[in-house]
């Protein structure tokens, strides 16, 4: 029987006081790296994703994964005068 890859799940977090996206998976072991952008991101991923699960003994071929990404911010209402 054959191995099924899943779809791998890759998070990347806003580190504000770095300025960089900062990525991990539970799917993939020893998986951490950091970009400015989500492009670098996943410019990056896409190199390190097989190269990982490779010296992990997985095998290869293509490697579907998301990257879900996340970000918190604080929009500002505009402040009302009584008049």
């Amino acid at each position: 029987m054959g191995f099924e890859m899943r779809k791998i799940t890759v998070v990347a977090d806003w580190d504000d006081e770095a300025g960089v996206w900062v990525a991990s998976s539970d799917d993939v072991p020893g998986l951490i790296t950091e970009a400015d952008t989500t492009e670098l991101l996943l410019a990056k991923l896409i190199n390190m994703i097989p190269e990982l699960l490779e010296e992990n003994g997985l095998p290869d071929g293509d490697i579907p994964f998301k990257l879900v990404t996340e970000r918190e911010a604080i929009a500002h209402a505009p402040l009302r005068v009584n008049e």
